[in-house]
């Protein structure tokens, strides 16, 4: 009897182990770009063209993380649509609509439904550099920079959520 606790304890102690690893690995990240210092990426848009984070400096960024695959995607737009149309006296919000599409084409198809919506960018399934510097590990994924550069929502808040706009327009009030 002792021997088979002891063995479970064992298993214990090793399968702890190998958690605060991860945890540590998303802690660094997550203060690597959380640290008050300004993120930048650049990706393709709907034309072709090259834009990039920082193009946006001065305005608050909500980015919509999403897929022309993804049924959880759609079900949200909707509510992106509302907030974008309850946001839209505010002059100094830009809505970025990110795509993690395979294919280009799937994209812009999907795109023509929501081109209304906001600024769409292609970031392809392989852009791990993206997923990390968001610790993103699904979609639909949201975020917030405000208008310095600086995340400030690694994980914001769904549109569908209670409190969201809400929320939002608090981080707008204390974006200086």
């Amino acid at each position: 009897m002792k021997k088979l606790l002891l063995f479970f304890c064992l298993i214990a102690a090793f399968s702890f182990k190998s958690a605060p690893s991860k945890t540590i690995a998303i802690q660094a990240n997550i203060l690597k770009y959380r640290g008050g210092n300004p993120v930048d990426f650049k990706l393709k848009d709907i034309h072709g063209k090259i834009v990039s984070l920082s193009d946006f400096r001065g305005k608050f960024v909500v980015i919509d993380f999403w897929a022309s695959w993804c049924g959880p995607c759609k079900e949200e737009m909707p509510d992106v649509e509302k907030l974008i149309n309850d946001m839209s006296e505010n002059d100094k919000v830009v809505f970025l609509f990110i795509s993690f599409d395979q294919e280009e084409e799937a994209w812009k198809k999907a795109e023509k439904k929501i081109d209304d919506y906001g600024i769409q960018l292609i970031a392809g399934d392989k852009n791990e550099d993206l997923k990390s510097m968001f610790n993103m590990d699904e979609i639909p994924h949201f975020a917030w920079i405000n208008s310095k550069g600086v995340i400030v929502k690694m994980d914001a808040p769904r549109p569908s959520e209670f409190g969201t706009k809400a929320t939002l327009k608090a981080y707008l009030l204390g974006d200086n």
